[in-house]
């Protein structure tokens, strides 16, 4: 639990979600929720995968590294009975005039047609709900989030490097693309595979679910947007 008043203007509001973080530094006034973010990363990149190890961690704790100075910075928080809490982060890392970690995991998909600079790679994905359609909701919000942002800024293509496992996935909820043959990762220290995802169909994916998700956030961006109600004591808990 963390020390937050994103839910103030909207007590009963279940989930706020917005920007956190541009460049690696934390938008004003949203520093501890910053902080919280890099704590969930930690959680499953350290302390459950273990695709990273305590030896990769800075001083102050985080696994800050060279490409959050250069990404959007999204995250999910919860309006949870015993405090605010993180149940969701992302980020987008804008290409710019670097290469990104997609073309140096595999060179070979990118000899033909060198990316632009408006070019971003999805990355640090990670949704953590003790209940499973919670979890499946902010999964949800994430995609709508990132997906939000680069309408609004006119980003272009965007890819991502995933496990196996997390292809087969995304291949039932949003559109994507193998662009390479599966490899090791010695950052990860597992078998990733290269994808792209296709912005316009993976739009309509999510509209289909919810056609007023995007529009929400693009609406609100830069600025969290709430959502849902509050369970009733007794009650089955829904959020919108």
């Amino acid at each position: 639990m963390l020390a937050s008043r994103l839910f103030t203007p909207m007590p009963q509001s279940r989930l706020a979600a917005g920007i956190v973080a541009i460049n690696g530094e934390a938008v004003d006034g949203l520093e501890e929720e910053y902080r919280a973010h890099f704590t969930l990363r930690r959680r499953v990149y350290v302390d459950q995968t273990g695709q990273l190890a305590e030896s990769d961690l800075h001083l102050d704790g985080t696994d800050r590294d060279d490409d959050d100075a250069r990404s959007v910075t999204f995250a999910v928080f919860e309006n949870h009975k015993k405090g605010v809490r993180v149940v969701g982060v992302s980020r987008l890392i804008l290409r710019g005039e670097s290469q990104l970690p997609i073309e140096q995991f595999c060179p070979d998909s990118f000899d033909q047609i060198p990316l632009g600079p408006k070019a971003v790679e999805v990355s640090r994905v990670i949704s953590r709900h003790e209940s499973a359609p919670l979890q499946e909701l902010v999964q949800w919000h994430l995609f709508a989030l990132m997906l939000a942002h680069i309408a609004n800024q006119g980003l272009g293509r965007t890819f991502a490097i995933i496990e196996p496992w997390l292809e087969r996935h995304l291949r039932s909820v949003i559109a994507i693309e193998r662009i390479g043959a599966m490899r090791y990762s010695e950052r990860y220290l597992d078998y990733n595979v290269p994808i792209e995802i296709d912005i316009p169909a993976s739009t309509a994916a999510v509209n289909r679910r919810d056609e007023s998700l995007i529009a929400r956030y693009r609406a609100a961006e830069p600025a969290m947007a709430h959502f849902g109600h509050l369970p009733q004591s007794g009650k089955t808990e829904r959020v919108a």
